[in-house]
C-alpha cells in the first residue's frame, strides 16, 4: 500500500528534505527529497490556485461500489491528501497506513476516530500474538496523533513557502483538526457514549 508516482527531472525547492524539515523525522538516511512533500507534489501542483469553498462534484470509483458527494474543494482534498501521505513511506504516518485498507471518502471526524481506534486495537493484538506487549489502555495512539500533528504543520510551512492558495493550506488544517478530535475522542469520559453500543459484547453472561 504504497503510492506509486513517476519521478521528475526537476522538484521545487519546498520538496527538499532540508525545507521545514518535520523536527520529530525519524529517517535515518535522510533523503533529497521529504517523500511526504513528493508525494504530495503532482495532486497539490494541480490545485494551486484553488479557493477552499469552491463546490465540486467528486466521484469515488472503487472495485466494490462509488461514491459521490458534492462538497467544498478543501474537503475533497482533506481526503485525497490523506491517502497521498499515508502511502508515502514516512515513517511518522507509516503508522496510519492500515487505514488506507479500508477508506472510507467523505469520512467525518467520528468515523475517522472509530476507525483509528479499531485499527489501533487490531495492531495490538497482532503486537500481542507475536509475544509483544500491547497497549490496550490507547495511551500510545494519543502520541501518535501528536506526533502526525508536528508533521501536519511543517508540511503547511512548505505549502506557504511554495505560495499555495487556501484550497490545499485549509485541507492540511482540516487534517490536523481530524488528529485533534481523535486525541480528544481519547480523554477519559470520552468514550463513554461509544461503549454503550458494545453492550452485547460487555454485558456478563446470563446465569440459567
Amino acid at each position: 500500500m504504497a503510492l506509486i508516482t513517476q519521478p521528475r527531472s526537476a522538484y521545487p525547492d519546498w520538496v527538499r528534505y532540508e525545507v521545514f524539515k518535520c523536527e520529530n523525522c525519524t529517517l535515518k538516511n535522510p533523503p533529497v527529497r521529504c517523500p511526504l512533500a513528493a508525494n504530495l507534489l503532482g495532486v497539490a501542483e494541480h490545485f494551486f490556485k484553488d479557493i477552499s469553498y469552491e463546490e465540486v462534484n467528486v466521484i469515488v470509483q472503487t472495485p466494490a461500489r462509488n461514491y459521490q458527494k458534492k462538497v467544498a474543494l478543501q474537503d475533497a482534498l482533506r481526503s485525497i491528501f490523506g491517502i497521498y501521505m499515508v502511502t508515502s513511506n514516512c515513517p511518522i504516518f507509516d503508522k496510519l497506513r492500515p487505514l488506507v485498507f479500508m477508506h472510507l471518502p467523505f469520512a467525518t471526524v467520528q468515523e475517522t476516530s472509530y476507525r483509528a481506534l479499531s485499527m489501533y486495537v487490531l495492531g495490538q493484538f497482532f503486537i500481542q500474538r507475536k509475544g509483544g506487549s500491547p497497549d490496550w489502555s490507547l495511551k500510545k495512539l494519543g502520541k501518535i496523533y501528536q506526533e502526525i500533528e508536528i508533521v501536519n504543520r511543517a508540511l503547511h510551512q512548505r505549502f506557504v513557502k511554495a505560495g499555495f492558495h487556501d484550497a490545499c493550506l485549509n485541507a492540511i488544517g482540516n487534517l490536523n483538526c481530524y488528529a485533534q478530535f481523535t486525541q480528544m475522542f481519547l480523554e477519559p469520559g470520552s468514550l463513554d457514549k461509544i461503549e454503550k453500543i458494545f453492550s452485547a459484547c460487555t454485558a456478563q453472561e446470563e446465569k440459567c
